[in-house]
């Protein structure tokens, strides 16, 4: 249902209250994991001013990554991941190792990650179960409790927290937070897919309060960032862009087998698996990419799962994602963020139909949901008179 009126223009970024909120501000960041086996190919593909790198689960890098990580030398973040295993209770909010001899539980884990450049700590919250309200409450009063100012706690929680009949309260919650937060979202494949307010509700979430982010999200940090998120977090391989409930098994559209690569398509703004690609243009001419990665090469070339391809591929999206990050900041409005990224969606949803008309095959590349939704929802806020959107990446 389109907006009564549309809120005045609302510049972005909005103004920074602290140096953590600063360091954080106008960021998206690439989120990998342990069997990433290309940072060292994908750092010097980030954005230098709006890009940064984050590790999930960092302290499991393999010897490579480990050495790969250790050579970065911009942005960094260091989830500790905890909510993948572990659900948040009101005992327990925070999932810690018992004290060593090195120091207290938490305060060490979050040292930890500032002594290892991280530009923040990030609270190692466990997974807030749907209903959960007094693990949320646990999750605040623990956050209130936090004597510094180099924290960003880190809220996992299940989609129907996104519900009309729960969105208030976690809005409540976000809002006694003294510190930025992170806002991941959890469900098996897409969690905004869902319940049909989820986005519109996320939109008001970060509108209305300007230290919260989005993690370990899809191409949904684009819709966040037109909306007022203070930063955002994207994952490379699809088992980062969502959040599965600790004790359930990933579900997966496809078979079992190794994991193949993943490639970020941005003329249709959907990622599809390098196997797929090979198959759907085995007798056509595939798109052709000229990022610095590519060269010019052809987008059906990432077939297979080890490790060659898949940094290969790696390399491919950090270097399109930098264009798609230079895209949305060129814009220092939120309405003119949210119309650009609704005229990108509403061209991609073109783009595709059109590819499957040209390859005669009907459904070849499916129109995803929240292509869907971001193409056909309402903008919220008014464009700056002084920008034009539409702007392509």
């Amino acid at each position: 249902m389109p907006d009564q009126a549309l809120r005045p223009p609302v510049p972005a970024p909005r103004p920074a209250a602290t140096e953590t909120e600063r360091l954080l501000s106008e960021r998206i960041f690439l989120l990998v994991s342990r069997s990433t086996p290309s940072i060292s190919a994908i750092g010097p593909q980030l954005h230098r001013q709006h890009g940064g790198l984050a590790v999930c689960r960092f302290d499991e890098l393999y010897k490579g990554g480990q050495l790969a990580l250790a050579r970065y030398r911009g942005p960094l973040l260091l989830d500790p991941g905890r909510y993948e295993a572990h659900p948040a209770t009101s005992d327990k909010p925070f999932i810690v190792p018992p004290d060593d001899m090195y120091g207290s539980g938490l305060e060490r884990e979050l040292d930890l990650q500032i002594e290892r450049r991280a530009m923040a700590a990030i609270t190692p919250t466990g997974y807030i179960r749907a209903a959960d309200w007094n693990a949320l409450k646990a999750v605040v009063g623990a956050a209130q409790d936090l004597g510094r100012a180099d924290v960003i706690v880190m809220l996992p929680i299940d989609a129907t927290w996104l519900r009309d009949d729960s969105v208030e309260k976690l809005d409540l919650a976000i809002k006694n937070i003294p510190h930025p937060v992170a806002v991941a979202v959890g469900g098996q494949f897409n969690p905004f897919d869902r319940y049909k307010k989820a986005t519109t509700n996320l939109r008001r979430l970060l509108t209305d309060n300007p230290r919260v982010g989005l993690w370990r999200s899809d191409l949904q940090v684009f819709d966040a960032i037109g909306h007022g998120a203070l930063f955002a977090a994207l994952g490379l391989s699809g088992s980062l862009r969502h959040t599965v409930p600790p004790g359930e098994p990933t579900e997966s559209k496809k078979g079992g087998g190794p994991a193949s690569a993943t490639v970020l398509l941005t003329e249709f703004l959907r990622f599809t698996r390098g196997s797929d690609l090979a198959t759907l243009y085995a007798n056509a001419d595939a798109p052709t990419c000229d990022c610095p990665a590519c060269d010019g090469a052809r987008l059906d070339r990432f077939d297979g799962s080890d490790n060659e391809v898949r940094a290969l591929a790696d390399s491919h999206n950090a270097a399109v994602w930098a264009r798609l990050l230079d895209a949305v900041f060129r814009y220092t409005d939120l309405g003119s963020r949210q119309s650009w990224w609704q005229q990108l969606s509403s061209d991609a949803r073109a783009a595709i139909t059109a590819e499957n008309e040209r390859l005669r095959q009907a459904d070849a590349i499916k129109i995803p949901k929240d292509l869907e939704r971001w193409a056909d929802l309402s903008v919220t806020h008014e464009p700056a008179p002084a920008t034009a959107p539409g702007i392509r990446p």
